[in-house]
């Protein structure tokens, strides 16, 4: 009774490493890269590469009287939604740049009045609000924010 017992739970340890394995190699299920459900989502097609322009890093000082009381550096990127918004996208950096820059210079210290940290998203939805007005409206399908860092004053 015990051999069959054994021999019957080895079975079953093959099965179940046979069917993890043929999942790994599908690639569905719990092992999948997720590409075929989320580009649906995004708008892309499976093999449809990610277009994204890579902005310098933009130093917001935040004054506090005649001092600089800290620093915010934020690191951008554009995602473009084709080729030719990617190329107008990067013909269009230095007013992009422009026009983030003017609009958080005032727009950050009022924030952290109010707020005790900066809200990323509150960041991104405004850039991508100032973008569109730069750009025009869906050249810019998304902004991703990659680092904020304050830095405290001396």
């Amino acid at each position: 009774m015990k051999k069959k017992l054994v021999i019957a739970v080895a079975v079953m340890l093959m099965l179940a490493g046979g069917t993890i394995s043929a999942l790994k190699w599908l690639g569905v299920g719990p092992f999948g890269d997720g590409a075929a459900v989320g580009t649906e989502a995004a708008g892309t097609t499976p093999g449809e590469a990610l277009r994204f322009v890579t902005m310098d890093v933009l130093v917001i000082p935040i004054f506090q009287g005649e001092k600089v009381a800290a620093t915010v550096q934020i690191q951008l990127k554009l995602e473009a939604a084709s080729v030719e918004n990617q190329t107008e996208i990067a013909r269009l950096l230095p007013r992009l740049n422009d026009a983030f820059l003017s609009d958080l210079y005032g727009f950050i210290p009022r924030h952290l009045r109010k707020e005790e940290g900066l809200d990323v998203a509150l960041i991104k939805d405004r850039l991508q609000m100032v973008g569109d007005k730069v750009a025009g409206p869906g050249v810019i399908k998304s902004i991703l924010v990659q680092a904020v860092l304050e830095i405290p004053g001396r």
